[in-house]
């Protein structure tokens, strides 16, 4: 039982460490407006992987991002992520280059899988992005 709930710590920790140079490269490469922006998506999109699915909330921010806006980022961390050994038991192969190709072409299981893995990054994501990311109150 120990070695499971080590386990479960490493991959937690993981996406702890992850989610917060995540937030920390959105601040470097993005302006004050634009990572008002980040903040908002990552507390948005979970609600939308949750009641459109992670294909359709995919695609959704495939058709808004473009050059470094806030959805291309948040698109390429998501990508990283699921590339990179931090995420747990399905990695995307490093010489599959479109992330949303990747994900359609998943078998029904390994597509449950990953929705849960980024919704469990997003948690991490959402308060990283709320704690290092100030916005006025009234804008929220």
């Amino acid at each position: 039982m120990e070695a499971k709930e080590s386990l479960i710590t490493k991959l937690e920790r993981g996406r702890a460490e992850y989610a917060y140079e995540c937030v920390k490269q959105a601040i470097k490469e993005l302006d004050s407006k634009k990572q008002k922006e980040y903040r908002s998506y990552v507390r948005k999109l979970p609600q939308m992987i949750l009641s459109n699915g992670l294909g359709q909330t995919l695609a959704f921010v495939y058709a808004k991002k473009e050059g470094g806006n806030a959805y291309d980022i948040i698109y390429k961390q998501l990508t990283d992520y699921l590339k990179s050994d931090v995420s747990s038991r399905i990695k995307m192969p490093d010489n599959q280059n479109e992330f949303i190709e990747w994900v359609i072409s998943l078998s029904s299981y390994e597509y449950r899988y990953v929705t849960e893995e980024l919704l469990a990054l997003f948690i991490w994501l959402r308060k990283f992005a709320e704690g290092m990311i100030e916005v006025e109150e009234e804008g929220e």
